[in-house]
């Protein structure tokens, strides 16, 4: 907590006189006239292009640093460290307020971060939590295969000398440390929050922040054999960072932490693999808790234009047909409405009975003189569209082929989705590439010196197609 201190508990306080209280004056203007109180978009734009003072922790700004749950980071500990002054970055997120074309809609179309309650009760709905399931279930479905060689200069005599022996190895090493799991669940945090870390458990660290902060590099000296006791999946919300270079864009960990708290305890980065697909501005950073743009977020706006246009059909859906009751109403509406009087007679009551006796009968009973009776049909034709193209609008975020997202298969002679399903699986191929392959590498680097204490240069990394041609069947032979 800044300015705190233990010093301040055991000073004398001084006692203060109660005074008499006051009523609040009205604010005086130099003339009332044609005063009128602003409009609620510019008090609402007002309040959301605040920029607080540097002691000033309860305004919420869009770029406003992420302000972790309780717990997370200790008592008696600022969060965010940076490298600059504290007014450095109120001046840029003041500068950068600045510049921004001031919009009351910021938080109505989700620019800014919602906050990591706020998504996984996004995650607890169907629409959103889908797209995010297919894509993780769909990159890590075939998982990948290990290849090497056994070159005529062995890279180290610390390794098997059989390129076999080796590949087998790391295969039991992987199902032993459930790296496939872990990786889905990573990239299903990612998705669903902006964010996802993998902790490495180390026997030989204390799970406190005397072992977790020191730095532990992926080298023969830096990690001993036998050493690593498993991976676990941290959920972003229990992490935020401590400290990170915020100097010079020209160094190598600029708006790159340093080091993460994790429940209280201050984990190095080199003990986390951490994922973001979707990454942002480094002027947003702060504000996202180093993560980024979540799928589920993005996903939102879209996602409530389907939900208006399911409601608005099913409404209209149940209320297609309406029965009609010409009757005179002014008569009705005279009629007394006493205890001895008809609850039929009067234009409520009228209408109740109506109501009642036309459901499930084939005959409506109505006056011949006084009343007439018709049914009013909404046409129903085109609501399938409508519903289709909000449905279409919503997997276009995410790539995903309607039949690999909704199970809704392509109408019309001669129609496939094999040419959607070809798209989308190269671009689960581009997602391995980009995302899981930097934390596959890291992952086996730190398996191969947990086994041996060495690497082996040769070893390649290949994701397995997705896309598989069906075998033919053969022709069988004429008798």
């Amino acid at each position: 907590m800044p300015g705190f201190s233990l010093t301040r508990l055991f000073e004398k306080q001084t006692t203060t006189t109660a005074r008499p209280r006051q009523e609040p004056t009205a604010p005086r203007h130099t003339s009332t006239a044609g005063k009128t109180s602003p409009h609620w978009l510019t008090r609402l734009w007002r309040a959301s292009h605040t920029i607080p003072a540097p002691d000033d922790r309860t305004t919420a700004t869009p770029l406003a640093p992420y302000r972790p749950p309780p717990g997370v980071v200790p008592e008696g500990h600022d969060q965010p460290g940076m490298d600059s002054a504290p007014t450095t970055m109120m001046d840029m997120t003041s500068w950068a307020m600045g510049q921004t074309a001031a919009q009351p809609s910021w938080m109505a179309d989700g620019l800014g971060f919602l906050g990591y309650p706020t998504l996984a009760q996004m995650a607890q709905r169907a629409e959103f939590r889908k797209p995010c399931d297919v894509i993780a279930r769909e990159a890590t479905r075939e998982w990948i295969s290990l290849s090497t060689h056994n070159p005529t200069d062995h890279p180290s005599p610390a390794l098997p000398p059989d390129p076999a022996t080796r590949l087998h190895a790391l295969d039991v090493e992987l199902k032993r440390l459930n790296v496939r799991e872990l990786l889905h669940q990573q990239i299903l945090d990612s998705l669903l929050y902006g964010i996802g870390h993998i902790w490495l458990n180390m026997a030989d660290t204390p799970r406190t922040t005397y072992g977790q902060t020191l730095p532990l590099p992926l080298t023969p000296h830096g990690v001993r054999r036998g050493t690593l006791a498993g991976l676990k999946n941290i959920e972003p919300v229990w992490t935020t960072p401590n400290a990170y270079n915020a100097d010079s864009p020209l160094q190598d960990d600029y708006y790159r932490p340093r080091n993460w708290w994790v429940q209280g305890s201050l984990v190095h980065r080199d003990r986390l693999i951490s994922m973001v697909p979707y990454g942002v501005s480094d002027l947003f950073k702060p504000s996202f808790n180093f993560g980024g743009m979540s799928l589920t977020q993005q996903l939102r706006p879209y996602v409530h234009n389907f939900l208006r246009t399911r409601n608005s059909i099913s409404n209209i859906t149940a209320n297609f047909s309406r029965l009609v009751l010409k009757t005179d109403m002014g008569s009705l509406m005279a009629t007394g409405t006493g205890d001895e009087a008809d609850p039929t007679a009067s234009i409520t009551g009228r209408a109740s009975f109506m109501q009642k006796i036309s459901e499930g009968q084939d005959i409506i009973v109505a006056d011949r003189q006084n009343e007439d009776v018709s049914i009013v049909a909404t046409p129903l034709t085109g609501l399938a569209d409508l519903q289709a193209q909000a449905m279409e609008a919503m997997a276009s975020i995410p790539g995903i082929p309607l039949v690999k997202l909704f199970g809704i298969t392509p109408n019309g002679l001669n129609a496939s989705s094999a040419g959607e399903i070809r798209v989308f699986y190269d671009e689960i191929a581009a997602f391995q590439e980009a995302y899981m392959r930097p934390v596959l590498s890291r992952l086996l680097t730190l398996i191969q010196l947990n086994l041996w204490g060495d690497t082996d240069p040769a070893l390649e990394i290949t994701f397995k197609p997705l896309w598989q041609q069906t075998t033919q069947p053969q022709p069988s032979e004429a008798s």
